[in-house]
C-alpha cells in the first residue's frame, strides 16, 4: 500500500526477458518494412527496364574509362556525345529507385517515432562484447555500458544494424540487388 506523498516504487524489470522481447520486436519490424519495401518496389518499378539501362550506364562508363586512358580522340569524341543520354537515364534511374521510398518515408517515420518513444534511451539488444573500450566516443551515442553483459545498444542503433543488414538480404531474396 502506499502512504500519502510517496510514490510506489516501480516492479524490477526482467531485463533478459525484456531484451529479448525489445530485440526481437525491433527485428520483426524492420523485416517487416523491407518485404513492404521490397513489395512495393516490385509493384511500382519496372525493374528489367531498370537492369537494362544500369546496364547501359555501365557500359558507357567502361568505354568512357578506356576512351580517357588511351587519349583517342574519335573514341572520346563518340562518349562525349552520348553523354546527355546516359545523364538522361541516370536521372530516370534514380527517379524510379525514388518512387517506392517516397511511398515508405511517412509510414516508417511514424513507426520509427512510436518506437523511440517507447523505448528512449534504455537498451534494447546486448552486444556480447565491449565496443567502448577502444572507440569511446560509442558510450552514450549508440548504446552504453551493460555491467556482466557486454554493450547495450540503444533502439536507434539496432534498428540501424538490422535493417541494413536484414533489409539487404530481403533485397536479395527478391532479386533487387541490381548489378
Amino acid at each position: 500500500m502506499v502512504k500519502c506523498g510517496t510514490a510506489a516504487r516501480p516492479q524490477p524489470r526482467e531485463t533478459i526477458v525484456d531484451l529479448w522481447v525489445s530485440a526481437l520486436l525491433v527485428v520483426l519490424v524492420s523485416v517487416l518494412i523491407g518485404l513492404l519495401s521490397s513489395v512495393a518496389t516490385m509493384k511500382l518499378v519496372d525493374t528489367k527496364k531498370l537492369r537494362s539501362d544500369m546496364e547501359e550506364v555501365k557500359e558507357w562508363q567502361r568505354k568512357f574509362k578506356i576512351a580517357r586512358n588511351t587519349r583517342d580522340p574519335v573514341a572520346l569524341q563518340e562518349v562525349i556525345d552520348s553523354q546527355s543520354r546516359m545523364m538522361q537515364i541516370q536521372t530516370s534511374m534514380m527517379g524510379a529507385q525514388c518512387k517506392p521510398q517516397l511511398i515508405f518515408i511517412i509510414p516508417l517515420l511514424l513507426i520509427y517515432g512510436v518506437l523511440s518513444s517507447l523505448f528512449g534511451a534504455t537498451p534494447v539488444a546486448i552486444l556480447p562484447f565491449n565496443p567502448q573500450e577502444f572507440l569511446p566516443f560509442l558510450e552514450g551515442s549508440i548504446g552504453m555500458s551493460v555491467p556482466g553483459s557486454g554493450f547495450g545498444l540503444y533502439f536507434w542503433s539496432w534498428y540501424m544494424m538490422t535493417a541494413f543488414s536484414l533489409g539487404a538480404l530481403i533485397r536479395k531474396a527478391f532479386n533487387l540487388g541490381y548489378p
